[in-house]
């Protein structure tokens, strides 16, 4: 958040600078109200540029494979133009290059959830999906498995085929869906 104050600033100057240049070229026609004008519009338009520009600039630096899962949108009435598109504030997505299939032909596999927001740190969630059942899990330190893969007491999250991390992860392969 930092970065992008500093950047909304020196935007701020650049903007007041062209309004100063303006109003040289018009031999001082133009109001001196056009600098602030200037600076505030360019301030504006950094900051609508760092928000649209954040979702692709995170993905950017994260694995080429990863698929999007989930994404959340922001809209607000204190910056009108998301009405018209909204800016992704955040995502969950995951690396198919990273799933890992508790034990062979156990049909579960362990992927680990990217949970990205904007001004946040990353944070990485494993979870456990059953494809075959279109359900999923939290893999926490207490969990712990059989010699077939299967998990011991475990609680499952009966979401059904319909779920984006379901669809996202099996593709659509579920026995349920």
């Amino acid at each position: 958040m930092f970065w992008t104050l500093v950047t909304v600033f020196i935007a701020g100057f650049a903007g007041a600078g062209i309004g100063l240049l303006l109003r040289n070229i018009t031999r001082k026609r133009l109001p001196k109200g056009v600098v602030p004008i200037c600076a505030g519009l360019t301030m504006i338009a950094a900051t609508i540029g760092q928000e649209y520009g954040w979702e692709r600039g995170v993905r950017a630096t994260m694995a080429e494979d990863l698929v999007i899962v989930s994404t959340r949108e922001q809209q607000a009435w204190y910056q009108p133009w998301t009405f018209i598109r909204p800016w992704t504030r955040g995502f969950i997505g995951y690396s198919p290059s990273e799933a890992v299939e508790t034990a062979p032909g156990s049909g579960l596999l362990a992927v680990q959830l990217r949970i990205q927001e904007r001004w946040q740190p990353q944070m990485v969630r494993p979870a456990l999906v059953d494809c075959a059942n279109a359900r999923w899990t939290d893999i926490t330190p207490e969990l712990t498995f059989a010699e077939d893969g299967q998990p011991i007491d475990v609680r499952w999250r009966e979401t059904g085929p319909d779920d984006p991390i379901i669809t996202a992860v099996c593709g659509g392969e579920t026995a349920s869906g």
